[in-house]
C-alpha cells in the first residue's frame, strides 16, 4: 500500500509540479506569439467577462427552475407550497429576462463605442 501511495505521489509530482518549457527568455511579445495569445483591448476583456457571467446566470436559472419544479411536484396538493414554487419560477424567468436585456444593452453600447 505504501509503495502504491509513493508511486502515485511521484507520478503526480512529475506530471503537475515539475516546470515545463517556457519561452520567457525571448521577451513578452515572442512569448505571446508562441502561446498564440492575441493582444486584446479592454472591450474584448469585458465581453469575455460578460459572457462568463451570462453562462453562470444560465446555470443559476436552471438550478432555480429545477428547484421550483421539484418543489411544485412534491407539494402534494398543498396550495401554499405550489404558490411558492410558482413565485420562484416567475422570479427566475424575470431575472433571466433582466439579464438578457442588460446583455443586449451592453452589447449595443460596446458595439457603438468600438466602431
Amino acid at each position: 500500500m505504501r509503495k502504491f501511495f509513493f508511486t502515485s505521489l511521484l507520478l503526480f509530482v512529475s506530471i503537475f509540479a515539475l516546470p515545463t518549457q517556457v519561452f520567457a527568455q525571448f521577451g513578452l511579445d515572442t512569448t505571446a506569439q508562441h502561446a498564440q495569445y492575441e493582444q486584446t483591448n479592454i472591450y474584448s476583456v469585458l465581453s469575455t467577462v460578460i459572457a462568463l457571467v451570462l453562462s453562470f446566470t444560465g446555470v443559476v436559472f436552471l438550478a432555480i427552475m429545477f428547484y421550483a419544479g421539484l418543489r411544485w411536484m412534491t407539494a402534494r396538493g398543498n396550495e401554499e407550497f405550489a404558490a411558492k414554487a410558482k413565485e420562484a419560477m416567475f422570479a427566475a424567468i424575470m431575472g433571466l429576462i433582466l439579464v438578457a436585456a442588460a446583455y443586449g444593452i451592453s452589447t449595443f453600447i460596446f458595439s457603438k463605442i468600438t466602431s
